[in-house]
């Protein structure tokens, strides 16, 4: 398989690809959520002649009151879904590995191909995405140690307040920078098939020379997405699947299982991106 060019490198151009990917995150989410709905179930809300519906009535009291009396049940079970959080966690990052993959191919290549290639790049994607998200932790734990040690006079409080905001929007912005800056790694590691010392030496350059694109190229792909959620939240309550009928409930599936192809065709488009950045400036350092 060879890859395509820079200029070539698109995510439109890989619709089936896209479809296949969000198909899979669908399909683990159903795996994670089916235990805790079952638990649900079997509190008796099923019972009533509303079924199901009266947990989605404006306020949220009964659903409230089932989570007080089923808690030790979802706790348990939340507990013993741990394993699964994890090979689910392992799962997303092997998806995003085949997903820079599929865009870096300028053929189409079979699912079995595909499958095969992104398990020999797994080990590196996963210490990368491991190392990139243990870091992430360490800053939101380090801002929320610096947030709780900003004064608090009481002369002042509304500073107080501010400080500790400028805190927080700190330590997104670094975090951030370092999801970027991980999404560069990963292009450059699948782009260029380089190890994973190498592909964070790039992405350390990218970073240095140009700033902006590689640590927020993703945040022009992240605001659609953002506007589609709160278009589906507000579809959602729209349709107030808490009244009756099966078109609500069916609307509302369908809402959030688009919500996931945006999502999964702007992260997509961002790593297109990144592909063609890593690309462009290995042809300008040859």
């Amino acid at each position: 398989m060879s890859a395509v060019g820079p200029g070539q490198l698109r995510a439109r151009q890989r619709p089936l690809l896209i479809l296949s990917i969000a198909a899979v995150r669908a399909a683990s989410a159903l795996c994670l959520a089916w235990p805790l709905a079952s638990l649900v179930a079997a509190s008796g809300i099923g019972a009533r002649s509303q079924g199901d519906r009266a947990l989605f009535e404006p306020g949220g009291f009964l659903l409230l009151e089932v989570a007080r009396l089923q808690g030790p049940a979802l706790l348990a079970a939340a507990h013993g879904l741990l394993p699964l959080f994890g090979v689910g966690l392992v799962l997303s990052t092997l998806c995003n590995a085949g997903l820079l993959l599929g865009l870096n191919q300028s053929e189409r290549v079979s699912a079995s191909e595909l499958a095969a290639r992104t398990l020999r790049v797994a080990p590196r994607v996963l210490v990368l995405s491991a190392g990139a998200g243990l870091l992430q932790v360490v800053l939101v734990l380090v801002g929320a140690a610096l947030a709780d040690a900003v004064p608090e006079p009481l002369a002042k409080p509304l500073a107080a307040t501010l400080g500790q905001v400028a805190v927080w929007l700190l330590v997104g912005l670094v975090a951030s920078a370092v999801g970027g800056l991980a999404d560069v790694a990963r292009a450059s590691l699948i782009r260029h098939e380089a190890r994973l010392p190498q592909a964070l030496a790039h992405a350390a350059q990218l970073a240095w020379r140009r700033p902006a694109l590689s640590c927020f190229g993703w945040l022009p792909y992240a605001l659609p997405l953002a506007l589609s959620v709160a278009l589906a939240a507000s579809i959602t309550e729209a349709c107030d699947v808490a009244r009756s009928g099966a078109w609500r409930v069916a609307l509302v599936f369908v809402v959030h299982q688009l919500v996931i192809v945006v999502a999964v065709a702007m992260r997509a488009a961002w790593y297109a991106r990144a592909l063609r950045l890593t690309a462009s400036e290995a042809l300008r350092a040859s």
